[in-house]
């Protein structure tokens, strides 16, 4: 199944009614048993800066929840970002079934000179200092950041993917104490402290955007590549 994420009651209205999509409400106003073993999930600093990554904590903390052998997840926001959707089981089951990790939320950066930029400029752009605390924070286990992420100009964030479910436990096994990691220490964080306010960022956040490049750094680290049954859209930075 693909958990399309939401907060908000008024939310549901946006949520995808095609066959392999199901709402998880992130919040316990729109999900009743949002706690089910994950006590971290009671705490409404960590449900926000969690964001979509408390879908994946949730379904890996209960996994007789999905039926599927494979796991996904998106946004009620997709089609403010993304224009494509599946419209069968069968077209995910066949997808994953070839390639292992399908992703849609695939972007190419560009700057304001329209020249491709990287990863890391990309980053440097959107979150001061989150680059620098990601190196800070995959030290303390024993990780770097991939070699590529100085020159790749490319990238599958999360959350739009679908894996199978071995892959989908590996993820979280490397993801999720780094998160638990950064619950503990972000707000003593210079990235945390001087992240910059603008349309739907802030330092409440600030995990969620470290959460969405942990599958980069991820799939990086294991040197394979998400299929993309779409294409890959643009975002050109002017700063």
């Amino acid at each position: 199944m693909i958990y399309q994420c939401y907060p908000k009651k008024e939310n549901e209205k946006s949520l995808f009614s095609e066959e392999p999509y199901e709402g998880f409400g992130l919040e316990p106003e729109v999900n009743e048993s949002l706690f089910l073993n994950c006590p971290e999930l009671e705490d409404p600093f960590n449900r926000l800066q969690l964001t979509e990554y408390a879908c994946m904590l949730w379904h890996w903390r209960n996994p007789e929840s999905n039926s599927d052998d494979w796991f996904g997840t998106t946004s009620h926001r997709q089609l403010d970002k993304l224009f494509y959707r599946f419209s069968t089981k069968e077209m995910v089951d066949k997808l994953v079934n070839d390639h292992n990790v399908v992703g849609w939320g695939e972007y190419s950066m560009y700057g304001g000179n329209k020249n491709s930029i990287s990863l890391r400029e990309h980053t440097n752009i959107c979150h001061p200092g989150l680059n620098e605390y990601m190196e800070k924070v995959l030290e303390d286990f024993n990780c770097t950041l991939p070699a590529r992420w100085d020159s790749q100009t490319t990238g599958f964030f999360c959350n739009y993917w679908a894996m199978n479910l071995d892959l989908f436990n590996e993820y979280m096994e490397f993801s999720w104490p780094i998160v638990k990691n950064s619950l503990n220490k972000i707000k003593d964080s210079n990235y945390f402290k001087t992240q910059t306010t603008y349309l739907t960022v802030s330092k409440d956040k600030a995990i969620g955007y470290l959460m969405e490049r942990l599958f980069i750094i991820w799939y990086m680290r294991k040197g394979i590549t998400p299929f993309n049954p779409f294409t890959s859209l643009p975002i050109l930075h002017r700063a």
